[in-house]
């Protein structure tokens, strides 16, 4: 496997590793009182916060398959963007099945990376979307996945915060990359 495509698996698999540690401290400190409170995040709470990045990454994943996300969640999912963020929370209330969910965005996105043409990305292969507001847009399929991986930790930094506010930083997730042991990716490379 040549490196660059090996970049962005071991970002899948981060990805994966950073969420283990961070749902470790929500279960271990977070009551579920102060997951859905209203801590002032761009999505109001830590649970309007994950189904945020469900459903981006759901997204997200249609584009680069080329599928459609109709899916409801009670709402369109398409339509998530133009909802205020108390709306985002009811779209998966469970804490447990959107922990779950999450996962399994994780799983599929380790196994799309590991199905890319290494030649392609290379080349800088570039795919076809059309965004939530109907806009078609072409762009490097490697700069997407750039960002969707960059989209993840943005949004888990701001839950880490919360979780520091509440349990103190001995409570607070370590999710440096470096910190990831390098067992998690040669056990799945």
């Amino acid at each position: 496997m040549n490196a660059y495509k090996q970049h962005f698996l071991r970002m899948a698999i981060y990805n994966r590793w950073a969420y283990r540690q961070l749902y470790e401290k929500l279960d271990k400190h977070i009551s579920d009182e102060d997951y859905r409170t209203d801590n002032g995040l761009f999505f109001r709470s830590i649970h309007g916060t994950l189904v945020h990045l469900l459903l981006s990454s759901k997204v997200w994943y249609a584009r680069h398959v080329n599928s459609p996300y109709e899916e409801k969640y009670p709402f369109q999912l398409s339509s998530y963007w133009s909802r205020p963020a108390h709306e985002w929370e009811q779209a998966v209330t469970d804490r447990k099945e959107l922990r779950q969910m999450i996962f399994i965005e994780c799983d599929r996105w380790i196994d799309f990376v590991r199905q890319l043409d290494t030649e392609a990305l290379m080349k800088e292969d570039t795919f076809t979307y059309v965004d939530t507001k109907g806009n078609q847009h072409e762009r490097v399929r490697a700069e997407v996945l750039d960002h969707i991986f960059n989209h993840n930790t943005h949004h888990r930094g701001q839950i880490t915060a919360i979780i520091t506010k509440y349990a103190g930083q001995d409570g607070s997730p370590v999710l440096d990359l470096v910190a990831m042991p390098k067992d998690e990716f040669t056990t799945v490379n």
